[in-house]
C-alpha cells in the first residue's frame, strides 16, 4: 500500500514539473513574441530628424523638460519621428512661413490652413481636429445659432485663428477695419481679450475649446471671474491642425509627408496616440479608415 502512495506522488511530482516546465516555456514564447514585435515596431520607426518649430499653445505645443511631457501636439510628432527636434518660436505665423523657407528640414505644427501657409506642404491627415467657440459675457443675450448669427457680434481673434475657415469667411466679409472682426496679434493672451470684452471695447472673442486641463489652467481661464462672467457658445467649427514642411528639399519633405502618414496610423493601431490624447485630457479621434 505504501508502495502504492509513494508511486503516486512520484506521479503527482513529475506531472506537477512537467506543468511548471510547460508554464515557463509558455511564458518564454510571450516574451520572445512581445519583443518581437517591440523588435519589429521599432524597425518600422522613422529615422529622420525634422526640426520642429512650434509657438506656445497650453496643453498642446509646449516642452516640459521635468515630465518630458511636451503637449499632444509635439507627443504625437515625437511618437512618430523618435529623432524630431523642438524649437520654440515666439512670434506670429509669417515668422513660421520665414523658417520654412530657410531651413530644409523644417516641420511646422499648430495651425490648420492658414493663408500664410498655403504655399506649402502639408501631411493630408490632420494631427488632431480642434473645435472652436465664442466667449460672450453672460449679460449678453446673444447666442449662437448658425454661421450668419456671427454678424451681429464685435468679434476678436488671435491672428492664428485665421486657419479656421468660419474665421477667413468672416474676414473676407467684414475685413480687419470695420470694427465687427478684430485680428488680434498672437502676443495678445486669453485673459487680455476677456478684459477688452469688458471694458466694452468688443462683444466677444473666439478660442479653441478642448478638455485640456493643463491648458485651462496656464492660460488662467480658470479663475472665478472669468468662469462667472464668460459664457461659451456651441462649437461653431472643428478644423484640423496640420502638419507643415519644408519645400526646400523636396526629396526631405516627401519622405517626411510619407512617414508621417505611415507613422500616425502606427501609433493609431497600436494605441499609443490614444494614451496620448487621454493623458491631456483630450477626446480621442480616430483617424479614417
Amino acid at each position: 500500500m505504501i508502495k502504492k502512495i509513494n508511486i503516486a506522488l512520484l506521479i503527482a511530482f513529475v506531472a506537477m514539473l512537467a506543468m511548471k516546465g510547460l508554464k515557463g516555456l509558455k511564458e518564454a514564447s510571450a516574451k520572445r513574441a512581445v519583443a518581437q514585435d517591440r523588435t519589429a515596431e521599432q524597425s518600422e520607426e522613422s529615422q529622420l530628424a525634422p526640426r520642429v518649430y512650434y509657438g506656445y499653445w497650453a496643453g498642446y505645443t509646449l516642452e516640459n523638460p521635468i515630465s518630458n511631457r511636451n503637449g499632444v501636439l509635439l507627443d504625437i510628432v515625437r511618437a512618430v519621428f523618435p529623432k524630431a527636434t523642438f524649437r520654440h518660436i515666439h512670434g506670429d505665423v509669417k515668422d513660421f512661413a520665414k523658417v520654412l523657407r530657410e531651413d530644409s528640414h523644417a516641420v511646422v505644427v499648430g495651425f490648420g490652413s492658414h493663408p500664410a501657409l498655403e504655399e506649402f506642404q502639408s501631411a493630408p491627415t490632420p494631427l488632431m481636429s480642434c473645435p472652436l467657440v465664442v466667449m460672450t459675457l453672460r449679460t449678453n443675450p446673444w447666442h449662437f445659432d448658425e454661421v450668419k448669427s456671427l454678424d451681429g457680434l464685435r468679434i476678436l481673434a488671435d491672428e492664428a485663428f485665421l486657419d479656421y475657415k468660419v474665421i477667413r469667411d468672416l474676414h473676407g466679409r467684414k475685413g480687419q477695419g470695420s470694427g465687427w472682426l478684430r485680428i488680434m496679434p498672437s502676443t495678445a493672451t486669453k485673459v487680455m481679450m476677456a478684459e477688452m470684452v469688458e471694458k466694452g471695447e468688443a462683444d466677444a472673442f473666439v478660442m479653441a475649446d478642448l478638455a485640456n486641463v493643463q491648458g485651462v489652467t496656464i492660460d488662467g481661464l480658470a479663475s472665478v471671474r472669468f468662469l462667472q462672467r464668460f459664457r461659451k457658445s456651441k462649437v461653431i467649427a472643428n478644423d484640423g491642425t496640420l502638419l507643415y514642411v519644408s519645400g526646400k528639399d523636396a526629396g526631405f519633405a516627401k519622405s517626411v509627408l510619407e512617414e508621417y502618414e505611415a507613422g500616425v496610423r502606427r501609433i493609431d493601431k497600436n494605441g499609443m496616440r490614444s494614451r496620448i490624447f487621454e493623458y491631456y485630457g483630450i477626446p480621442y479621434q480616430p483617424i479614417d479608415k
